[in-house]
């Protein structure tokens, strides 16, 4: 049983990772400009994303919504011209992770 919970607790610690990461790198990139507010924006979604998947219960409808959400994230990620190549990275790696952890909490039930 501990293997899993640690197993469990991975997955949910890595999408964080990789979005405070990528706040790091945006805010330690030279090139502020008035973009600069929208791309914190994504990654504070991303993180609320995350902290919401842990505090509701499991439906498939949200599940989808959620599912969709992430890859509507990521999606911007790519258009968004964030500053360096590792914070868009890690955004796109934290939004797919997103999906993932949000379509197995409910969405494969529908």
């Amino acid at each position: 049983m501990g293997p899993i919970v640690l197993l469990v607790y991975a997955f949910l610690i890595l999408p964080l990772g990789c979005f405070v990461l990528a706040a790091i790198a945006e805010i330690r990139s030279f090139k502020k400009e008035p973009a600069f507010l929208l791309r914190m924006l994504e990654i504070a979604a991303g993180i609320i994303g995350l902290w919401y998947m842990t505090t509701v219960r499991q439906s498939s409808i949200r599940s989808w919504i959620m599912v969709c959400a992430a890859l509507l994230l990521g999606g911007l990620s790519l258009v968004s011209q964030y500053a360096s190549r590792v914070a868009m990275f890690c955004v796109l790696v934290g939004s797919g992770l997103l999906a993932f952890l949000w379509y197995f909490k409910g969405a494969y039930h529908h």
